[in-house]
This record gives C-alpha cells, sequence and structure tokens, in this order.
C-alpha cells in the first residue's frame, strides 16, 4: 500500500521556515526538520527549493488577483470596487497568513521571476484602472495621479502582515474597511458620495443665523 502523501505538510513547514528565516537563508534541511523527514525525501516532492516557494506563494497570490478581476467587473461604482478589493485583499491575508507574508516579502514587487512580476503589474494595472474610471466619472478629484494613489493604496493594505495577526480584537475585514475610507477619503470629490458605504452620510449643519 502506497505510503499518503505529505505534499500539503512539506509546503506548510516550508511557509514558516521562509517566513522566519526568509528564503536565503532556509534551507532544505530547515524545511525537512520543520516536517520531520530526512532531506533526502523531500526530492520526492521538489526538485529544488524554488519549488517549495512557488508552492507557498502560489495560492494567495492567485486568490488575490482572481478576485480582483471579478470585482473589476462588476457594475458597480469605482469607490465600491475599490472597498470590495479592499476587505478580498485583507481576507486572502487573514485566510493565508503565513504563506502571504512570505509572497509579499519575497516576491512582490521584487522582479524576481518573470510570471510573479508579470502577475504583480496585472494587480496594479486593474487597480489602477478602477481608480481612473473613478477620475473620469468625476467621482475622484482631478488632481489625483492613478498609479500612485494604486501603490498607496497596495502598500497600505500589504503591510497588514507587519501588524495583523489573524484572531485579533479587529476582523481583517473591518480593518480593511477603514484602510478604505481613510483612502477615499483623500480622492472623493467633496460634496459626492459618502466615503464609507457603511455610514449614511450626515446632515450638514445650518449656519446660524
Amino acid at each position: 500500500m502506497p505510503r499518503p502523501s505529505r505534499w500539503s505538510d512539506v509546503v506548510e513547514a516550508a511557509a514558516q521556515v521562509f517566513q522566519q528565516k526568509g528564503f536565503a537563508a532556509s534551507s532544505l534541511e530547515d524545511i525537512a526538520a520543520e516536517v520531520g523527514m530526512r532531506k533526502g525525501s523531500l526530492y520526492h516532492y521538489i526538485n529544488s527549493k524554488e519549488d517549495l516557494l512557488f508552492a507557498v506563494v502560489s495560492e494567495p497570490a492567485t486568490r488575490i488577483l482572481d478576485s480582483l478581476q471579478k470585482i473589476a467587473a462588476l457594475d458597480l461604482p469605482p469607490s465600491e470596487k475599490l472597498r470590495q478589493a479592499a476587505i478580498t485583499h485583507a481576507a486572502v491575508l487573514d485566510e493565508t497568513f503565513v504563506y502571504a507574508s512570505v509572497y509579499l516579502r519575497e516576491i512582490a514587487g521584487n522582479q524576481r521571476f518573470a510570471e510573479w512580476a508579470s502577475k504583480d503589474r496585472e494587480y496594479r494595472r486593474v487597480l489602477t484602472s478602477i481608480v481612473e474610471d473613478g477620475v473620469e466619472r468625476g467621482d475622484f478629484s482631478a488632481v489625483i495621479h492613478a498609479g500612485t494613489a494604486t501603490l498607496a493604496f497596495i502598500g497600505a493594505l500589504n503591510w497588514m502582515t507587519h501588524w495583523y495577526r489573524p484572531g485579533g480584537p479587529l476582523p481583517a475585514a473591518v480593518i480593511a474597511d477603514q484602510i478604505c475610507t481613510t483612502f477615499l477619503n483623500g480622492m472623493i470629490v467633496r460634496g459626492g458620495r459618502p466615503a464609507s458605504s457603511n455610514e449614511p452620510a450626515r446632515p450638514k449643519k445650518k449656519a446660524a443665523r
């Protein structure tokens, strides 16, 4: 009877080691020790350490990009698309925290591997197009530089991996909603839609006579 595959255990162990030590400083011996097997046994599953890195980062990177593409295709105002993108982004960070942390440290923005650099560019492109749509519709200020705003938006969400911990006092969705509200408050044209989709617009106070 063949032995059951331990592939998921190997990937989880690799994610833990890469997060703790960094990819460059991690060895296959470290990963084998983490999962409780001999180094040679890893070669039943992989050809190189890079294979493990790709296995670790594939899920969060693919989920975030696929979700954003679906959101971008919805018939929603740009501000709501950004809010849903933020909440989805944070949900993936929450659900795959260690894996996503490795992706953001080792892959995102560093141009190390062409395939992943292409995914990064596509994610930025789709988000930028949402911001540009908001500017063209008059929802967002005309002085907004869409590319810069997009990078700031992504950076605020990705930085969660430095301080957020799953199971903390504030759920990831609440944090993402607050990040998005802060972001939109700097872009939305005054007198336009309320920045928060969860709070009704407050009536303006009448000037004292």
